[in-house]
This record gives structure tokens, C-alpha cells and sequence, in this order.
């Protein structure tokens, strides 16, 4: 059989782009660490690549709310402390002043001074952050302000509201929730997301500050259990003459608040509870993201040795086949026209 010199050229040529092409993927692979460029390069990989990407892309969605949560929660909690070094300044004062040795002056100075502490804690109550307020739930407002000298919560004054009330549970519940992979659910009767299948990581308020009233403590009185108000009854009746002024009235105004106060205490270590669960789910996506990492790599990546040596390989194999293909291609007259 005659070989011609069109069928050498033609089979040098596609030899020489085979090459090539074999040349740019390998090529690509080492500039990309993948194995494939495009889907139908390989199918099969290709779609398990795609469900790994999609489960990286849930667990970094999760880890970053996860992250979100508990940066609400630690600004909570040193403002909650920040709360809790109030009351404990104001149990000092309220001590203070019911010593038998306090005159009436000495008294409604310490009075001005539990204003003072009313005032603080009023506005650490509204603490901001980013735009949300810590204790206020959903609500982009200040949750907690004083109208006609009564503490209220979002619009609702606080000694009206009787806890277990629908109201009450209403304001209670008002509180933010996030998606960490738990499994959202939803309600089948109103469609709303079931609360237990995301995670809670806001604090309302009212919870900690108390609300509703109590008449056992004063005879006759309806007495303010939210510690705002407790305070500044407190301090009225440090404010009375010598007269009017009633230890017992005092002390069991400082027993009622003593026992709210312990509500902001049992908060405090409900966040704790909280930000320690957030630390183990964080180690388990932290651990999960490196376990589909590894994946990732055994199904779109490529060995980066073997690959690298193949490409070297080919590049050679490139080359050579250009030098060769002086011998296969015949020259002609533009050859010794220089």
C-alpha cells in the first residue's frame, strides 16, 4: 500500500492534536486540582460532586447561624451581668438604708441613689445590638419604657399581666429562633415552623424581670413583682418622714425582691446552657464540613503528584512531536525565502 505524503500530514496532524488536547487537560487538572472541567467530562462524579457542594453549602448556611446565635447570646449574657451588678448594687443600698442607725436624710439619699440605679437599669434593659434590641424579641423598638411611672413591655404594662395568661405566653414565646440542623418542622394546622425543631436564642425580657402584681406582701396593696417598679417602691417608702417610714414595709418589699431577682441568675445560666450546646454543634459541623471536604477531594480532585508527572510526561510528548514533525512536513519554497 502507497503511503502519501496527504495521509502522513493527516495523521501527524490529528496525532499532534490529540496530544494537545490531552496536554491542555492535564493541563487544567493541575491548575484546578479537579478532575473534570465540565459535567459530561464525567457524569457520575459530577453529580455526587454537586450533592457534597450542596451539603457543604447546609453546613456552612448552619455554622454561620450557629455562629450569628451565639454572638447574641454572649452580648446578652455581659449584658444580663451587667443587669445582675445593678440588683446587687441596689440590695447594698436597700440593706444600707434599713439599718436602724439611718436618719431620715440618710434615707432619701439612699433613695436618689436607687432612682439612680431604676434609671441604669431602664436603659441596659434597652441594650441595642446591630440594630435588635437583646431583651425585646422580635420587636425592632425599645421594649421597656415607662409610662405614668409604670415599667411596660412592649406596650403592655407589666402589672396588668398575669402570668400563664394568654398575653403573657404570647409576649413570652415572642422570641427568635434560628435554623442550626435540627430538622425544621411545620405546624400541619396553622403552617407555622414548630419551635422545637429550631433553636430559641433570645430571651425576652419580661421573663427575667418579672410582671403582674402581689398582694400578700402589703396588706391592702397590690405590689409590683417586675424589679423596676419593686425598686422605686422601694425607694418611696425610703422617702417617707420618720413618721410615715415602716421597716416592715421594707423588709418585705427587700424579701419580694430578693426572690425576682433570682430570675435573672436562673437566665444567666440558661445561656450558658445554651452557648455550650452551640460549642458542641460547632465541633460536630467543624468535624462534618472535614469529613465532606475529604469527600469532595476523592471524587473532583485529583492526585496532585501522579498529575503533575503526567502533565511533565505529555508536555514532553508535545514537544516532541513538534520536532518530528519537520521531517513529516515537507518544505517548500517560503522555506529559502529569507
Amino acid at each position: 500500500m502507497r503511503i502519501t505524503y496527504r495521509m502522513m500530514t493527516s495523521k501527524y496532524s490529528t496525532n499532534l492534536n490529540s496530544l494537545s488536547s490531552d496536554l491542555d487537560k492535564l493541563n487544567t487538572q493541575v491548575a484546578t486540582g479537579r478532575k473534570y472541567a465540565k459535567t459530561s467530562e464525567d457524569v457520575s462524579s459530577a453529580v455526587r460532586g454537586y450533592q457534597i457542594r450542596r451539603n457543604l453549602a447546609k453546613v456552612e448556611g448552619y455554622r454561620d447561624n450557629i455562629q450569628h446565635a451565639d454572638g447574641f447570646l454572649t452580648n446578652s449574657e455581659t449584658t444580663l451581668g451587667q443587669i445582675e451588678s445593678s440588683l446587687a448594687e441596689a440590695t447594698d443600698k436597700i440593706l444600707q438604708g434599713m439599718n436602724s442607725t439611718q436618719s431620715e436624710g440618710d434615707r432619701k439619699i439612699i433613695a436618689t441613689e436607687l432612682r439612680t440605679i431604676q434609671s441604669q437599669l431602664l436603659e441596659t434593659m434597652n441594650t441595642e445590638v446591630t440594630g435588635m434590641y437583646l431583651f425585646g424579641g422580635t420587636n425592632n423598638q425599645k421594649p421597656f419604657e415607662v409610662v405614668a411611672g409604670k415599667l411596660q413591655y412592649n406596650g403592655m404594662k407589666l402589672d396588668d399581666l398575669v402570668k400563664g395568661s394568654v398575653e403573657a405566653n404570647k409576649l413570652e414565646s415572642d422570641s427568635m429562633y434560628v435554623d442550626i440542623g435540627l430538622g425544621v418542622k411545620f405546624d400541619d394546622t396553622t403552617g407555622e415552623v414548630d419551635r422545637n425543631s429550631v433553636f430559641n436564642y433570645s430571651f425576652p425580657g419580661l421573663s427575667f424581670i418579672g410582671m403582674g402584681t402581689d398582694a400578700s406582701v402589703i396588706p391592702g396593696e397590690d405590689v409590683s413583682n417586675n424589679l423596676y417598679d419593686l425598686l422605686g417602691r422601694i425607694a418611696t417608702e425610703f422617702e417617707k418622714s420618720d413618721g410615715d417610714y415602716s421597716f416592715d414595709k421594707v423588709d418585705k418589699l427587700y424579701g419580694l425582691y430578693k426572690e425576682n431577682s433570682l430570675k435573672t441568675y436562673q437566665t444567666t445560666t440558661e445561656i450558658g446552657a445554651k452557648t455550650q450546646y452551640l460549642e458542641f454543634m460547632t465541633g460536630r459541623y467543624e468535624t462534618q464540613n472535614f469529613n465532606l471536604q475529604e469527600r469532595q477531594t476523592e471524587v473532583e480532585g485529583v492526585d496532585a503528584a501522579y498529575t503533575y508527572i503526567a502533565f511533565q510526561s505529555q508536555k514532553v510528548a508535545y514537544q516532541a512531536a513538534l520536532q518530528m514533525g519537520t521531517s513529516v512536513v515537507q518544505q517548500s519554497v517560503f522555506d529559502y525565502m529569507s
